[in-house]
């Protein structure tokens, strides 16, 4: 009876055996699957404007696209989430130019074109977005539409709103770009602002173990991205004014994969 039994146990450990083996011949080993919801939380640039209403700089998702590739990259299993019609509502021109434009990589082919951005969005207009779409990653840039000396009260008062909501979500929130280099007033705001976000609201919403982290948008905008304090950098604003040109909204999206990556959060392993 006994030699039976260890005939069976042995014949059970080397099916196992077999199977991992086969498994990991065919590279489709699964490692702490998960899937993110990432909502793109904020105003016209998370939509991805550049000129418009002209719209002679062509849409190209922004950040978001390039955020994509990178992400499909590294292992991600993620959804986008969000329910915003912007751009293609034309609130503000019409990026396709009456039907003759469409991106070479469209996320809307990919059925991933869902953010939660708003055009001229102030902080406050940002506390009912969250909740429409369960997100348990929220990647935050909002600030720069009516920055004042009040700013840091109001982004406090949101990111309290967002933690206490949704206590398990990671939230990142970005030190927001600059205007053009010519607003220098409210470019001084701009960085108080910032460094408040960095130095202030998000450690101590860390210290009390939220998931809540930073990530710099604001130093790819200056002379010299190795020295906060340096001034804003001319030609990085496609609408001269607010809104970065394409090559700029890469570079964030590089920023916003490091800041995820930080996280480390699982993902598939092949």
């Amino acid at each position: 009876m006994n030699r039976i039994l260890k005939t069976l146990l042995i014949a059970c450990l080397m099916s196992v055996v077999s199977m991992v083996a086969a498994e990991e011949d065919s590279g489709n080993i699964v490692v702490n699957k998960k899937n993110l919801r990432i909502m793109y939380l904020g105003d016209s640039i998370t939509v991805g404007y550049t000129d418009n209403p002209h719209w002679n700089v062509p849409f190209k998702f922004g950040y978001r696209s390039r955020l994509y590739k990178l992400l499909k990259e590294a292992g991600y299993q993620f959804t986008f989430v969000g329910d915003s019609p912007q751009p293609w509502n034309k609130m503000s021109g019409d990026p396709t130019h009456g039907g003759t434009y469409k991106p070479e990589f469209d996320l809307r082919d990919l059925g991933q074109d869902h953010h939660q951005g708003g055009g001229g969005a102030p902080i406050g207009a940002l506390k009912g977005w969250v909740s429409k779409s369960n997100p348990n990653l929220i990647l935050l840039m909002i600030g720069i539409n009516g920055i004042s000396k009040d700013s840091p009260a109001r982004i406090h008062a949101l990111v309290e709103t967002i933690v206490t909501e949704n206590p398990e979500t990671n939230l990142i929130v970005a030190q927001i770009t600059p205007y053009v280099n010519t607003e220098a007033e409210k470019n001084k705001l701009v960085y108080d602002y910032n460094v408040y976000i960095r130095d202030t609201l998000v450690p101590d919403f860390a210290t009390k173990g939220h998931k809540v982290s930073t990530v710099d948008m604001y130093s790819l905008f200056l002379t010299d991205r190795n020295n906060y304090e340096s001034s804003v950098a001319p030609a990085k604003h496609s609408n001269n004014f607010n809104h970065p040109f394409n090559e700029e909204y890469d570079l964030m999206a590089d920023r916003w994969f490091a800041a995820i990556e930080a996280l480390g959060l699982e993902k598939n392993s092949k």
